[in-house]
């Protein structure tokens, strides 16, 4: 088998741009005479890449990056306006809310429409249908028009269409963030299985550990080109540089202004999983001072609303600017999904906090089972500070011992 028949996508040098014209009348006006009075604005610039058949590869970048842009030429919902594009296999598609139903369409007839231009024959859909809306969960509602439907409601639909349609190339655009917590645990969880199925998905979420998890590879798009192609955790890692980079600029020039801590992008609803308190045990006051090296015991209360239910809890320790600096847990250490109690009470240990001084953040997660949708989370902004006895150029401690040598060298020399 050659390279290119093991791929599901290729993407040679894809451009896309868009005339942009300064009122509706201007384009009418540029017909009737032939003169341009548009400007072009290109979105896409040189886009290549390859993906393997089976593979996950996330696209992120800041908004106007280019993401939705490259999915919808992926999807097939617009062409390139210059290059090569080839996507092998049934491909289903979430993109914007609602993408691609009749909203005068009942939900069991967009269920209809759409598998039949996904290439599914009358027989697959009458077989499919009720599975289809069953996963939906959607009720009586199955049989209401869509345009009366919440945006989680479609997204429930959309989501339960292109899953249950047996696609081999699946391309979701942040569809997940929209709908309750329920919900999108279940997406995830048919995502994942969907990947460790041999299915090839495109994703593109603005939570880089959701698609840490989901994917082995990443695209970084700025700009409308590529940034960085490569292992997730690689380019996660250089986006977030990045980020930061791009924030500290920012505040030199206006300021310093507060921020959301980076896991605050999906918030948990709590609705299955609440986690009722957070408390350092080795640290007294508002905000407690450790030495370096001293111990460091954080407990976590949490409640479940079903003793079936698996949980992971994790935190993350940030520097004041919000970097990442540590990842604490039950995950983190190997430890399986806590399960069957409906209250927990649990302790995360560090015998020596190797922070050497600063101000620190804590954010607290409430996990599911395999530690990819967050139930809740406690975020304390400067939860903790380590006190420094003299200068020392970083945060870290790396427990050095110091061996002076000279006298044994004297000893043998003579």
């Amino acid at each position: 088998m050659t390279a290119a028949d093991s791929s599901a996508v290729l993407a040679r040098d894809l451009v896309k741009e868009y005339h942009l014209y300064p009122t509706p009348g201007s384009r009418v006006l540029e017909w009737l005479t032939r003169r341009p009075r548009h400007r072009v604005f290109r979105a896409l610039s040189n886009v290549t890449f390859e993906q393997a058949r089976g593979e996950g590869l996330a696209v992120i970048g800041e908004n106007g990056a280019g993401k939705s842009t490259l999915l919808k030429l992926l999807a097939g919902v617009t062409q390139p306006s210059a290059g090569s594009l080839e996507v092998k296999g049934r491909t289903a598609a979430i993109l914007e809310l609602g993408a691609g139903f009749h909203p005068d369409f009942t939900g069991r007839q967009n269920i209809r429409l759409t598998a039949a231009l996904l290439g599914l024959t009358d027989q697959e859909i009458r077989e499919r249908e009720s599975e289809i809306v069953a996963w939906s969960e959607l009720g009586e509602f199955i049989d209401r028009p869509v345009r009366e439907y919440s945006s989680g409601m479609a997204v429930r639909l959309g989501f339960s269409i292109a899953t249950q349609v047996d696609p081999e190339v699946l391309i979701v655009d942040e569809a997940l963030s929209v709908g309750d917590g329920y919900f999108q645990k279940k997406s995830m969880d048919r995502m994942v299985a969907f990947v460790e199925g041999g299915g090839t998905l495109l994703f593109c979420s603005h939570a880089l550990y959701l698609v840490s998890a989901f994917c082995t590879r990443a695209m970084w798009l700025r700009n409308g080109e590529i940034a960085a192609l490569g292992r997730t955790g690689d380019v996660v890692r250089e986006y977030e540089r990045f980020l930061v980079a791009k924030q500290k600029a920012s505040e030199t020039r206006q300021g310093p202004a507060a921020r959301p801590s980076p896991v605050a992008e999906r918030p948990g609803t709590g609705a299955l999983g609440r986690i009722v308190s957070v408390s350092q045990l080795d640290g007294a006051g508002e905000t407690p001072i450790y030495e370096p090296w001293a111990p460091f015991r954080l407990e976590v209360t949490f409640e479940s609303a079903d003793p079936g239910l698996g949980f992971h809890v994790g935190a993350l320790i940030h520097a004041e600017d919000d970097t990442v600096l540590s990842a604490l847990g039950s995950r983190v250490c190997g430890h399986a999904a806590l399960t069957g109690r409906r209250r927990y009470r649990i302790v995360m240990d560090v015998p020596n906090l190797p922070y050497q001084k600063g101000l620190y953040h804590l954010s607290v997660l409430l996990l599911d089972e395999r530690a990819l949708h967050v139930y809740d989370q406690r975020q304390v902004r400067r939860a903790f500070g380590v006190v420094g006895h003299h200068w020392d150029p970083g945060p870290f401690g790396i427990g050095q011992r110091f061996l002076d040598l000279s006298a044994e060298d004297e000893t043998r020399g003579d």
